[in-house]
């Protein structure tokens, strides 16, 4: 049987868990600079830890914007567990907690290659594309 936990990350070891899910996934796999994989946001985030049997695998966090909008950011799954739906897991988390928060948007800049599994979760573009560390990213709305 397997075992699948969502959760805000507020102890110290599962923020851990998520800087380093991070860092193997936009720092090693898609060239990141690490300096700007931390931010400035990193304290007002809330992060949240998708653990699968106990073990990390998947993290994504989201901040308030204004009183009715978030930002979703950090979505990343590793490598071993991709395709297993964690990254739908992680996001209707991410949803549903933000609608109870009392959020009625959100928004995030999605690496173009994702673009279909963000549209397939209700987002719809609302920028240009544009490059964000390299990568080409597009900005993306969805109603809660």
């Amino acid at each position: 049987m397997t075992d699948i936990n969502i959760y805000i990350t507020d102890e110290e070891k599962y923020y851990n868990d998520c800087v380093n899910i991070r860092k193997r996934v936009f720092v090693e796999e898609q060239g990141v600079p690490e300096d700007k994989e931390l931010d400035e946001y990193e304290k007002e985030s809330l992060n949240v830890l998708l653990l699968f049997n106990d073990s990390p695998a998947g993290t994504v966090r989201y901040r308030k914007i204004d009183d009715s909008t978030i930002k979703v950011e950090r979505m990343a799954v590793l490598k071993e567990y991709r395709g297993m739906g964690f990254g739908n897991n992680l996001m209707n988390f991410v949803h549903v907690h933000a609608r109870q928060s009392g959020y009625h948007w959100a928004k995030l800049g999605a690496q173009t290659h994702a673009i279909k599994f963000y549209t397939n979760l209700g987002y719809e573009e609302s920028s240009k594309e544009y490059m964000d560390v390299g990568i080409p990213h597009i900005d993306m709305i969805k109603k809660l």
